[in-house]
């Protein structure tokens, strides 16, 4: 791995934490990649120096962002497992093989921020970690955090950093909006280089980030995994209120309704068994 060319170390002038930097776990979130490509310049070119501890920067999927395709056969944020959790099918696939080689990394790292864009053109930014994280969301340049995500969609990355040890690491997970929103790259930098300074990495201005957003948070605590196929009822935005007794949609034959007041995340049509159509969660 050590000549891994989607793998960039960077180490420190002296001792600290080991910081990971991860874009393109999806082959086609472009924001977060070219994000990754403007940091690792700064570093090359000594623009940018770690002061401290360990920086790792990894292009995850590197066949996909080479397909510019979210995934070559298995959601690789869903893969970052056991063995003993997949079926065989999924055990052979290359984002399984995948991530066993990313696994050492994120064993070693004390924080992560994954950075992420979505499909949808209306898409909100958001922030994705666990309490024990709330002090460093609060620092990152997003209006929505989002809790629940290690229980109801285990296998991630933030997930895996969070579980070794529970609690003592730091796996966040940045959503920068739609994958074309010329926003997004900048926004997931900007995320970066907080982080980074959150960590003693690097040092920012002292004024900076210059103004703190108010936060909303949300408890995501319910993911719908479709039956057959889905179909929405209608378009919905991202963390829209949605009413108890709600249509969202159709699994094939059988009506899809919310069963208590919430938001909805990620809602998208599917086509296909096993696959996740919507996400539900509740204002905290």
């Amino acid at each position: 791995m050590k000549n891994d060319p989607s793998i960039f170390t960077f180490d420190g002038q002296q001792a600290g934490p080991t910081v990971t930097i991860m874009a393109g776990v999806h082959g086609n979130e472009i924001g977060g990649i070219l994000a990754a490509v403007r940091l690792i310049s700064l570093l090359k070119t000594r623009q940018l120096v770690i002061n401290s501890g360990n920086l790792n920067v990894i292009f995850a999927n590197i066949a996909a962002i080479g397909q510019n395709q979210r995934q070559i056969q298995l959601n690789l944020n869903r893969a970052f497992r056991s063995n003993d959790t997949y079926t065989i099918e999924e055990l052979m696939t290359y984002e399984a093989e995948r991530a066993r080689r990313l696994m050492p990394y994120l064993s070693e790292s004390h924080a992560l921020l994954d950075l992420h864009s979505s499909m949808n053109p209306q898409s909100t930014p958001f922030i994705i970690c666990e309490p024990h994280s709330y002090p460093i969301a609060a620092k990152l340049p997003v209006g929505i955090v989002s809790r629940g995500w290690d229980v109801i969609e285990a296998g991630g990355t933030d997930y895996f950093v969070n579980q070794n040890p529970p609690g003592r690491n730091f796996g966040i997970c940045i959503e920068c909006g739609f994958h074309n929103d010329p926003k997004a790259p900048d926004r997931a930098f900007e995320a970066v280089m907080i982080f980074l300074a959150e960590f003693g990495c690097i040092d920012l201005h002292p004024n900076y980030p210059p103004t703190q957003l108010q936060q909303r948070r949300i408890w995501a605590n319910h993911i719908h995994k479709t039956a057959t196929n889905f179909h929405l009822a209608n378009e919905f935005a991202d963390f829209q209120p949605i009413a108890t007794g709600t249509l969202l949609g159709h699994d094939g034959d059988q009506e899809v309704h919310a069963e208590q007041d919430c938001v909805i995340i990620f809602p998208h049509d599917c086509k296909k068994p096993n696959e996740e159509a919507f996400i539900l969660g509740v204002e905290e």
